[in-house]
Formats: structure tokens, C-alpha cells, sequence
């Protein structure tokens, strides 16, 4: 039997007496929605603040109007604002901001309202809108009655300016409020902004609600005079555009360029529904990191007098679309085309007129089966199998990884009879048509002086490529590459040393930072760089043409796991930073900003992003063919992999990624394998570990 307590409403009253005595309220009137105005619903092309104050100097000297250096103006600019604020009680007008300056630099007053203009005119030129901010507004206004919506900034222009660059991104509607802390005399961050507004609104703070990107200015100082906040921070500037633009003097203000295009196009990519780890890594790490390389690439052509560059596949896809835009603004002279090739395409070949060449690169690869080390001999394993017997080439071991013993053997066995007459038969086969495609594109011309853009690594490629090029009559050609490992010094000690440059890095050469902080960082670049082609296995005649033989027309795998999404962030962000690109940027080095991004994302990746970049589908050379860059594995499997002489991961993988989506304690041990393994004198402390380890699973 149901009690008349159980019965009660929530008022603590029967049903029937509270119809009677209780009044029912009118439902709460929709709160008023407040919104900040920079980084919330308005942000700029650049990144930091004071890159604003850097573009005014720099116009006001092109102009002949500054007499100071740009970087004290900068800095007299930025130092104005709060010691202004600090001795008045309230926040300063901008005309009071500059005024300051001029006394401070002992400029003419006159030229203030120069000063005041010039910002102004920067400021429209650098204000957008937020990608979705024209959304939330729209959600804003239909939830309440009329359909307006209020604006509180703390800023030194007049309300009426900010109104102007709302007006100019069509965020503004009829009946919008603007409120400036420079008009109201109050700012948010010291307080009384939000109490002056409510008081100009004759609305309670109860019945206001504001939404911004600063947790403290915006939401706490709200709550604090009596509005409800709302934390907005997706427009602030991320991690790694914080990097890029850490650097104003050493990237001659690019690097605000890099960090505002990247803010942009990460929201864009997430507006539109990329997964916001992707769109975070190819906007603050791929795509920086290729523009800085391609304006690396513009000064080169430049200052050694090149004609063309030749853009290698498969890598050199996102590089030529990454580089075309920056060169016709810096290097328009510059012819830039496409070449297919690859290792196994050029190095067989000219193994025929090289013996140098044709011994390192019979020397099978790091987790190579007997299948791939053939095949890169120009060999079929089943048909050896089949005609000779070549134990090699069995079922049951063709698809094993090699150990190190058994790959030098096997590349001793293809260096003597009978298997080296197979290989030269091969290598000469695949000289006849690749010269025809060296004559074909344009290498035995005279007139040009060219060069080949490839990531690079060791220039056991250069080598070939130039044997070949040799072989058709050509003029030698140089290499630009990303980085080079310190395995090229054989390369450039060699017979016919080919011309190497590199911009990253380059070990030989002293020009890379401590590798402990980076390990292979080929790996991370190549991702970047994926084709959406199958790899040149070599050329075939088509008519009169050589065209390409390709692995598969399309590139499946890494298409399926979305990178096409990856490289519209990547052209997103070029378009952006070509309108900062002046002449002087050919004489800067981005490598600082570059390593800071890249190390960032690949040695202490977010959980998000080693999930999302982890399952990346690597192709290799070697077995498994394909695989996920990172990934959890179940502790006895990771134990056995961390067994001595065994690698805890295939050759080329993120090792901190696999870390990050493990569980404890196999997150620490494998940061620790790895950290021991660039430590000889510490590899002994994870045996430890993991015999520990065997011992609590009993295993």
C-alpha cells in the first residue's frame, strides 16, 4: 500500500493540496549571452598578440615613418598597455597607448594618430571570423527572445572599432551590443567590466551568461560579479602554434604567420569534421614543418642559380604542392615538375654500371624477409624456388624475418655465382628503361641547372640517380634534401660523390640536435609525407613514352585512414602563410621551430593523438608489409618483445605512442627500454625489470 508520504510531490505537499496552495512559477527568462570578441568569435591570420604590433612597425618603416628599430617599438608597444592601466586605475585608449610610446622612444607626438591608424588598418587586414563562431552566434540568438546578443572585450580600441570588425565578418546583427573595457573604464581581467555592462543592460547578473576563451578573465571574473561563464578556449593558440611563434626574432615574424594560418586551419578541419588530433598534428607539426623546408628549398634555388626542381615520388607529392605556392612567391623562375622514382626503380639500374652501388644495396634491410630481400635484387622468389632449389626461397622461410646472421649471408650469396649473374641480368634490364626515363625528363638537356627534392636519409638514391644520369650524358645534378643520417658520409666518400644538402638535419655535418631527443625522426616525416600512389617499382614502355610501374594505382590503406583530410589542413595552412612571405624570409632558418613541433607530437604525443596517429598504416620493405605505427600490446607479448636482443617494436615505429596507449607498468618499462637502448651503460636496468616482471606473471 502506497503511503501518502510516498505520494508527495517534491514540494514536500500531497497532490491535491498542492494545487491548492501553491502558486506554479513562470518558467526562468533566457539568460542574456555574452560573448568575447578576440580568440572567441574574432580571431587574427597571426598568432601572439604582439605579431600585430611587429606588422605595424614594419609598416610604418617601409613607409619611412618610424625612426626607432621595429623590435623596440614592438616592445614599447607591449609595455605601454599595463603600465598605463597600473597608473591611471583603468584600461587606456589606444591614442593613450601611443602617446606613451612616443614619449618613450622619443618619437614626434605628431606621428601618434600615424601610429593609432596603422593598427587599425592591421587589424582589419589580420581580423576573421572564428570557424563556427557565425554558428554559435545563430544558437545564441535563437535562445532568446530577441534575438540579440551582447559583445564584452577587453581591448584598447573603442567599441566602436571592434563593431567594425564584427560588422566586416558579417558577426554583427541590428541591436547587438559592443562593450569595450577602453569606453567602460573597467577591464575583465582586474574586474568590473561585467558589473558596468549589467548596469548599462539594467540586467541582473543572474540574467546574463558569457562565453570566452580565458578561463580566468572570462569565466572566472564573470561568476565573480555575478554571471554565469562558459569556457570557449578552442581558438586560443594551441601547443605547438605556442612553439612556432615562440621564436619572433629568429623566424623574422614567419612564425606568427605558421601559428595563426595553423589556428586557422585547425578549426576549419574541425568545423568540418576531421577528427580534431588529426587536424591538430597536420596543422601545428606536417604543415609547418613542409613550409619551413619548401622556404628552405625557395633560397636554395636562389642562391645556387637552379632552374628546376625535380620533386621525387611518392614523398615528393605533399612536397611539391607544399613548395609550389611558396616559390612562386620567392622563386618564380623556379620550374618545378613531379619525377617517378624510388630506390628500388634507380638503385637496380645502376647497379649494371656500378658495382658500388649494386654491393650496398644488396645488404637486405632491418626486419627483411628473404622475399623483399630478393625482390629489391630484382629477383622472384618463387621461381628461384622453383628452377633452383634456393633454400632461401622456400615456403615455409621466404616470409621470416631475417636475423642479422642470416641477412649477411644471404647478401653474400647474391654477390657470388650463381644468384650474381641473375641480379646483373636484372639490374641491366631495369638500366635500359629507366635511362630512357632519365633522357625523357629532361636530364641530358643542356641549359638547365637542376636538382632532385627528396626527404632523403643516407643518399644511397643521389648515388644511383647520378650513375644513371651519367649513363645518358647528362650534367650532374644536385640533392636538397630534408635530412641526411650519418650513414651519408659513405656515401660522399665514395666514387663520384653526389652534391648532398640537407636543411633538418644532417649528422655527418654536426647539423642536428642530440638524437636522444628525437629517434628516427624519418619515420614521422614519411608519414607525413605518404603518397597517394603505390610505390615506382620501375618503367615500362607505353607508345613512345616510359611511364611508371607503380605498386597499385591508389595508395588504400592510408586513403581509408583519412589522408586526405591530412593534406587539405596541410594546403590550408600554405595559403595562409603566403601572404606573410616577403624576400627576407629567404634568409631565415624555421629548423629551431621545426624540431621544437615535431618533437613535441612524436616524443610526448596526447592519448588522443597517439590513438589517432598510431593506427596510421606504415608501408615497408620488409614484414609485416603493413602495419599500425603504434598500438597497446598485451603484456606477455610485450615481454617476449622485450626480451634481450629483441626489439620491443618493428624497426620503424612510434615507440611513444605504444607507450602512450599502454597501460602502467608497460608504459614506463617501454619508455625506459627505449631510453636505455640510446644509453649502452643502462641497458642492463630493463633486463632487470623484466625478469622482475616474468617472475610476478610467471612466465
Amino acid at each position: 500500500m502506497t503511503s501518502i508520504q510516498d505520494r508527495r510531490s517534491p514540494t514536500g505537499l500531497p497532490p491535491r493540496l498542492e494545487q491548492v496552495l501553491v502558486v506554479p512559477r513562470s518558467p526562468e527568462p533566457a539568460p542574456r549571452r555574452s560573448f568575447d570578441v578576440f580568440d572567441t568569435v574574432l580571431t587574427r591570420r597571426t598568432g601572439r598578440p604582439a605579431a600585430v604590433f611587429d606588422l605595424v612597425a614594419d609598416r610604418l618603416l617601409a613607409a619611412g615613418r618610424l625612426a626607432a628599430p621595429a623590435g623596440a617599438f614592438t616592445a614599447a608597444r607591449v609595455r605601454a598597455e599595463p603600465r598605463l592601466h597600473t597608473l591611471s586605475g583603468r584600461p587606456p585608449r589606444l591614442r593613450e597607448v601611443y602617446e606613451e610610446v612616443a614619449h618613450v622612444l622619443a618619437l614626434p607626438a605628431g606621428d601618434v594618430a600615424l601610429f593609432v591608424e596603422t593598427e587599425q588598418d592591421v587589424e582589419r587586414a589580420l581580423s576573421v571570423a572564428v570557424p563556427g563562431a557565425a554558428r554559435l552566434l545563430d544558437q545564441a540568438r535563437a535562445e532568446t527572445p530577441d534575438g540579440l546578443v551582447v559583445f564584452v572585450s577587453d581591448t584598447p580600441h573603442t567599441g566602436a572599432f571592434v563593431r567594425e570588425l564584427l560588422q566586416r565578418q558579417d558577426l554583427l546583427v541590428d541591436g547587438d551590443r559592443v562593450f569595450s573595457s577602453a569606453d567602460m573604464g573597467a577591464s575583465k581581467s582586474r574586474g568590473g567590466l561585467f558589473t558596468a555592462v549589467g548596469q548599462a543592460l539594467a540586467l541582473p547578473g543572474s540574467q546574463l551568461s558569457h562565453t570566452g576563451d580565458n578561463r580566468r578573465a572570462d569565466v572566472a571574473r564573470a561568476q565573480a560579479e555575478g554571471w554565469s561563464g562558459v569556457h570557449r578556449p578552442e581558438a586560443a593558440l594551441d601547443r605547438y602554434e605556442k612553439l612556432l611563434d615562440a621564436r619572433p626574432g629568429e623566424t623574422a615574424g614567419f612564425g606568427a604567420w605558421l601559428a595563426g594560418s595553423s589556428r586557422l586551419a585547425r578549426l576549419r578541419a574541425a568545423e568540418a569534421g576531421v577528427s580534431p588530433a588529426v587536424a591538430e598534428v597536420a596543422a601545428g607539426v606536417a604543415a609547418p614543418v613542409l613550409i619551413s623546408y619548401a622556404l628552405w628549398l625557395a633560397a636554395q634555388a636562389r642562391a645556387r642559380g637552379l632552374t628546376r626542381l625535380y620533386f621525387v615520388a611518392r614523398d615528393g607529392q605533399v612536397l611539391l604542392e607544399t613548395a609550389r605556392p611558396v616559390l612562386e612567391v620567392l622563386a618564380p623562375e623556379v620550374e618545378c615538375r613531379y619525377l617517378h622514382g624510388s630506390r628500388q626503380a634507380w638503385v637496380l639500374a645502376a647497379g649494371a654500371v656500378s658495382d658500388e652501388v649494386l654491393t650496398s644495396w644488396l645488404v637486405p634491410k632491418p626486419d627483411s624477409t628473404a622475399r623483399t630481400a630478393l625482390a629489391r635484387a630484382g629477383l622472384d622468389a618463387e621461381h628461384l624456388w622453383r628452377a633452383a632449389g634456393l633454400g632461401w626461397a622456400a615456403p615455409d622461410r621466404v616470409d621470416r624475418v631475417l636475423s642479422e646472421p642470416e641477412a649477411a649471408r644471404l647478401s653474400a650469396e647474391l654477390q657470388r655465382e650463381p644468384l650474381r649473374s641473375r641480379v646483373l641480368e636484372a639490374a641491366r634490364e631495369s638500366l635500359d628503361l629507366a635511362s630512357d626515363y632519365v633522357r625523357q625528363e629532361g636530364f641530358a638537356e643542356t641549359g638547365h641547372r637542376s636538382a632532385l627534392v627528396d626527404l632523403g636519409w643516407r643518399g644511397h638514391s643521389a648515388r644511383a640517380f647520378d650513375a644513371l644520369v651519367r649513363h645518358v650524358g647528362g650534367a650532374p645534378v644536385e640533392h636538397l634534401f630534408l635530412g641526411l643520417y650519418s650513414g651519408a658520409r659513405l656515401v660522399r666518400q665514395g666514387a663520384c660523390p653526389p652534391v648532398l644538402s640537407a636543411w633538418l638535419f644532417d649528422r655527418d655535418r654536426g647539423r642536428a640536435p642530440d638524437p636522444r631527443r628525437l629517434e628516427r625522426p624519418n619515420v614521422v616525416l614519411e608519414m607525413f609525407c605518404a603518397g597517394t600512389e603505390g610505390r615506382t617499382l620501375g618503367y615500362r614502355r607505353e607508345g613512345t613514352r616510359v611511364v611508371p610501374v607503380l605498386s597499385a594505382p591508389v595508395n588504400g590503406p592510408v586513403l581509408d585512414w583519412g589522408l586526405q583530410d591530412v593534406r587539405d589542413v596541410i594546403a590550408d595552412v600554405v595559403q595562409g602563410c603566403c601572404d606573410g612571405l616577403t624576400a627576407q624570409h629567404l634568409h631565415v632558418d624555421l629548423a629551431g621551430p621545426a624540431w621544437d613541433v615535431l618533437q613535441a607530437f612524436w616524443s610526448h604525443p596526447t592519448s588522443a593523438e597517439a590513438a589517432a596517429w598510431g593506427s596510421f598504416p606504415w608501408e615497408e620493405e620488409s614484414y609485416p608489409p603493413v602495419y599500425r605505427l603504434a598500438g597497446p600490446l598485451p603484456p606477455r607479448q610485450l615481454l617476449r618483445r622485450l626480451a634481450p636482443g629483441r626489439r620491443a617494436l618493428p624497426f620503424n615505429s612510434w615507440r611513444a605512442g605504444s607507450a602512450q596507449l599502454q597501460r602502467e607498468p608497460w608504459r614506463s618499462l617501454l619508455l625506459l627500454s627505449a631510453w636505455s637502448e640510446r644509453r649502452p651503460p643502462l641497458r642492463r636496468l630493463p633486463g632487470r625489470l623484466r625478469h622482475a616482471a616474468r617472475r610476478r606473471l610467471g612466465g
